[in-house]
């Protein structure tokens, strides 16, 4: 963030100060973590539905705040700067709005139902190989999330990287509208949040919502494979730039798979080579689309292909890791239909490349799927059962079901004695279960929304494999 005076911000957000001559300050940045405070830095204290950040306005200040906005009384030790508004976030999401409109940037706008993060990911290092890029740290796609984006640009920046993302209706319209994004790209659309949206025709509405605010003269970029293409292009002054398959404006052309576990997968757009170490043919679609951004710009392919050497999935996405011979691949930060069936088909291909050892898939619900929620999980659970695995185990709620749906359908088609399933209801057990049955040579697939926890499970698991002393097998 660009330091501004607190003067400056005291009329954006239309505050009060009650400490005179405060006005002078310069606020270095921002912050709506008091435990993360840096000196120098205005706090932000925000109220959700178990929390109240006024309750922690006292302890900013003692990490180092300048000062801090507040929407009700709150005591403090003499001489802290408190500015009252009337809304905290609605402050922060003016001094967001005062960012995009004085400083000189352009916005790309990333949205789906899956592959925002990394799509947003292979923009942000491929970009910043030629210039000066902002984008979120995380998955930051909601009102907060999007206006900390916004104010992690300074006067340096020349583009900036946005998730949007969405549960319900208007959301995406509210977002695009305040930022004005220069270009919107899509990702996919699938049956996700659907406890908000309804069915999938719902998710593509509230998806063409972000095409709202697209800037005059801006330009969308769309898979024609995805759900909703139609729609999208129905909604458009101009044609969408397309992406991600062969017969698109930046074909790709995808490279058979190599044979090892963390082999290069090398891919094409507009007859250019590149490639990266990440796992899964979704990613390389995601990275088709961000490279048809960084095209458009201006970058050349030896640009793109130096951003691409950098890039990295964030947790919980795809991680592969192996560990005293264990593989861990760890995609527990979200779920949908969609994404199972995706990691299930990563998983086996690399599965495939190392031979011996058991397939072990660790799956938890999908959650926000509405009364559908059974439908889906059953359905997940059939399409498992087509997959090489030697051993199931589901972790709470409508997991069950989907441990049904595998054993049934494994049964119908004769499989059943060659994989076993365990349920649990809650994590503890299931890590315990795990670390007794896991050896040397297993292969083990977390998936699961991210409120169901399974990140964390596979952290623990990783560590107690590290330090497990296999026991020689008899010979």
């Amino acid at each position: 963030m660009r330091p501004l005076s607190l003067s400056k911000i005291i009329s954006e957000v239309g505050g009060s100060p009650d400490t005179a001559g405060s006005e002078d300050l310069i606020v270095t940045g921002i912050s709506t973590d008091s435990r993360k405070v840096e000196p120098g830095e205005l706090f932000i204290p925000l109220s959700g539905d178990r929390f109240d950040g006024h309750e922690f306005i006292q302890g900013a200040f003692e990490q180092g705040a300048l000062a801090s906005l507040a929407s009700r009384d709150v005591p403090l030790e003499p001489g802290r700067c408190l500015v009252r508004v009337a809304d905290t976030l609605a402050a922060l999401e003016a001094l967001a709005l005062c960012q995009r409109q004085e400083l000189d940037f352009e916005v790309t706008a990333i949205t789906g139902s899956v592959g925002k993060t990394t799509t947003k990911e292979f923009l942000r290092d491929i970009l910043g190989s030629e210039c000066a890029v902002a984008a979120a740290p995380k998955s930051f796609n909601n009102r907060l999330g999007v206006s900390l984006t916004l104010l992690e640009a300074d006067e340096e920046t020349r583009h900036l990287v946005v998730e949007m993302g969405t549960s319900g209706k208007g959301e995406l319209s509210y977002l695009s509208n305040r930022v004005r994004p220069e270009r919107i790209l899509i990702t996919t659309v699938t049956e996700a949040h659907i406890k908000g949206l309804g069915d999938l025709a719902g998710v593509i509405e509230a998806k063409a919502e972000i095409l709202e605010g697209l800037a005059p003269g801006g330009q969308v970029y769309l898979n024609p494979a995805t759900p909703g293409f139609g729609e999208f292009c129905s909604r458009l002054d101009r044609k969408p730039r397309t992406f991600g398959v062969a017969d698109a404006d930046f074909p790709l052309e995808l490279n058979p798979a190599a044979g090892a576990a963390d082999a290069v997968q090398t891919f094409r757009v507009c007859g250019e080579e590149y490639s990266f170490e990440l796992p899964g043919e979704h990613n390389v679609i995601n990275a088709s689309g961000a490279i048809a951004v960084a095209l458009d710009l201006g970058l050349s392919p030896e640009a793109i292909r130096r951003g691409l050497a950098l890039c990295r999935l964030p947790p919980g996405r795809l991680n592969v890791e192996v560990v005293s011979d264990v593989l861990f691949v760890d995609d527990s930060y979200n779920a949908n239909p969609c994404s199972m069936e995706a990691a299930f088909d990563t998983f086996e291909e690399l599965c495939g490349r190392t031979p011996g050892g058991r397939n072990i898939a660790v799956l938890g619900e999908m959650r926000e799927l509405g009364e559908r929620s059974r439908d889906f999980h059953e359905k997940v659970g059939r399409l498992l059962a087509g997959k090489p695995m030697d051993l199931l185990v589901t972790v709470g709620g409508s997991s069950f079901h989907l441990g049904e749906a595998f054993a049934g359908e494994r049964e119908r088609l004769g499989h059943k004695s060659h994989a076993a399933t365990r349920h649990f209801e809650e994590l503890s057990p299931a890590r315990e279960y795990l670390s007794e049955e896991l050896r040397p040579g297993d292969r083990v697939l977390f998936k699961a929304s991210n409120s169901v926890g399974l990140g964390k499970c596979a952290e623990q698991l990783r560590e107690t494999v590290s330090s497990t002393e296999w026991e020689t097998p008899l010979v």
